[in-house]
């Protein structure tokens, strides 16, 4: 009878440890929050996109190299006109700037850079964006919401939805981020992470996110380069942050996946970042980097990748905004089977994305 009754104990504690659950907007992070968590490097972790489906124990080595934390607050607390964005938007800052914004808009600071979000029993989306543009504070409101989540969450939900950011720069032009986003639940168990040495429940939600940022000065110059993203978040109930959140990079032409960033909820941690870019994994950091020779008339050319960025995607894209060409991990570029023209490359390297020009 003791037998029995621990082989029943063994069972109804397996069956909760794969219980599947459903994740709701008391799920998600409120105003007063500050959620910490610590980077892992792309390289140091194995990771498959394919790793999905039911009764799931997902457990990846995950070694902290860098930290951050979100800090959730009212849109009105933060700065008192951004309560244009309305009394309940609450967001946290995403940069403290667009280090390279001055050689796109010219004479142009761009600083202390918020997202703020909406959330109901049907939605989680981000809906304002927030900065001080030149000094000034400066709320706007997204014309379509970036809806992060369709409430309930369940093993198999399918959403989509479009969404568009207007950033206007007095004088000078603008910031456009249009794009849609496409999000199922494909995965269902348990996950380890340092944080959590215990398996907790949780579902995996991916994210595939298409989207165009675009430049723009007055009427003469509108450029815009398109990004392929996928995200993958381990979502758990009762936190309001995901367990494990893993972003990759698609690279247009193949469709092949390349892990980007990974982050993972935490707590407190010293962490030695002499050895590792900590600044660039908390945040994004957009850069304005050189090519030689340039004009490169024999077709050879070569960009000035920073080399702490050691691992990294070049897209040559032509003035129609056509990716003509990509490269991963490779300074020097061959285009000689380019037309004579004019390109801008984009350089993508975890939380780094740099652009230059080219002349051929």
């Amino acid at each position: 009878m003791k037998r029995l009754l621990s082989v029943v104990v063994a069972m109804s504690i397996m069956q909760s440890a794969f219980a599947q659950i459903t994740i709701t907007t008391a799920d998600m992070p409120v105003s007063g929050d500050t959620l910490r968590y610590s980077f892992s490097s792309p390289t140091a972790t194995t990771f498959s996109p394919a790793d999905s489906g039911t009764a799931m124990a997902w457990n990846y080595a995950l070694t902290p190299i860098a930290q951050g934390a979100d800090t959730f607050q009212t849109a009105s607390s933060v700065n008192f006109a951004y309560l244009l964005l309305g009394l309940t938007a609450y967001g946290y800052k995403v940069a403290d700037s667009f280090p390279g914004i001055g050689a796109l808009l010219p004479g142009t600071s761009i600083k202390q850079i918020y997202t703020f979000f909406a959330n109901s029993t049907s939605k989680y989306k981000a809906d304002g964006f927030g900065a001080l543009i030149d000094g000034i504070p400066s709320p706007f409101s997204y014309t379509t919401a970036d809806v992060w989540y369709f409430f309930p969450l369940t093993y198999g939900s399918t959403d989509s939805s479009d969404f568009k950011l207007n950033i206007t720069v007095p004088s000078l032009g603008g910031i456009k981020e249009v794009g849609y986003r496409k999000t199922r639940v494909d995965g269902w168990g348990t996950i380890t992470t340092p944080f959590y040495p215990t398996p907790v429940n949780c579902i995996r939600v991916r994210s595939e996110i298409h989207q165009t940022d675009s430049v723009s000065i007055g009427t003469l110059f509108n450029f815009g380069i398109p990004a392929n993203t996928v995200e993958y978040k381990w979502l758990v109930n009762g936190e309001h942050y995901p367990a494990l959140w893993i972003t990759s990079a698609v690279n247009p032409l193949t469709g092949a996946e390349t892990v980007s960033n990974i982050r993972y909820r935490d707590s407190y941690r010293t962490i030695d970042t002499s050895s590792v870019n900590g600044v660039a994994q908390v945040n994004r950091n957009i850069a304005i980097l050189k090519a030689f020779p340039n004009p490169a008339y024999s077709g050879v050319v070569t960009i000035d990748v920073p080399a702490s960025w050691q691992t990294f995607t070049i897209e040559v894209y032509d003035m129609q905004q056509k990716l003509v060409a990509s490269y991963a991990n490779v300074r020097e570029l061959n285009l000689q089977q380019l037309p004579a023209g004019q390109y801008v490359g984009r350089v993508v390297s975890g939380g780094n994305v740099g652009y230059v020009q080219i002349v051929k």
